[in-house]
């Protein structure tokens, strides 16, 4: 599912990200902040979107699965 211009809803598979920014609390709180972030997941992201909207939990586990041998 592309980005639907809504930065609560994940760029790659357009899921709620449950950013703790767009629900009005610390970004420090976030659960990504607990996360690590690879830069093969970066390149799934749309070019227009990086930067506008966060990825989901489900995407960010994806990467790990999808990246053990």
């Amino acid at each position: 599912m592309p980005l639907s211009g809504d930065d609560s809803r994940c760029p790659i598979c357009g899921e709620k990200n449950n950013c703790a920014s767009v629900q009005g609390r610390e970004i420090e709180k976030c659960w990504c902040m607990q996360k690590v972030f690879t830069p093969g997941l970066f390149k799934q992201i749309p070019l227009e979107s990086r930067g506008k909207a966060c990825v989901c939990v489900k995407c960010v586990g994806r990467q790990k699965k999808e990246g053990e041998d």
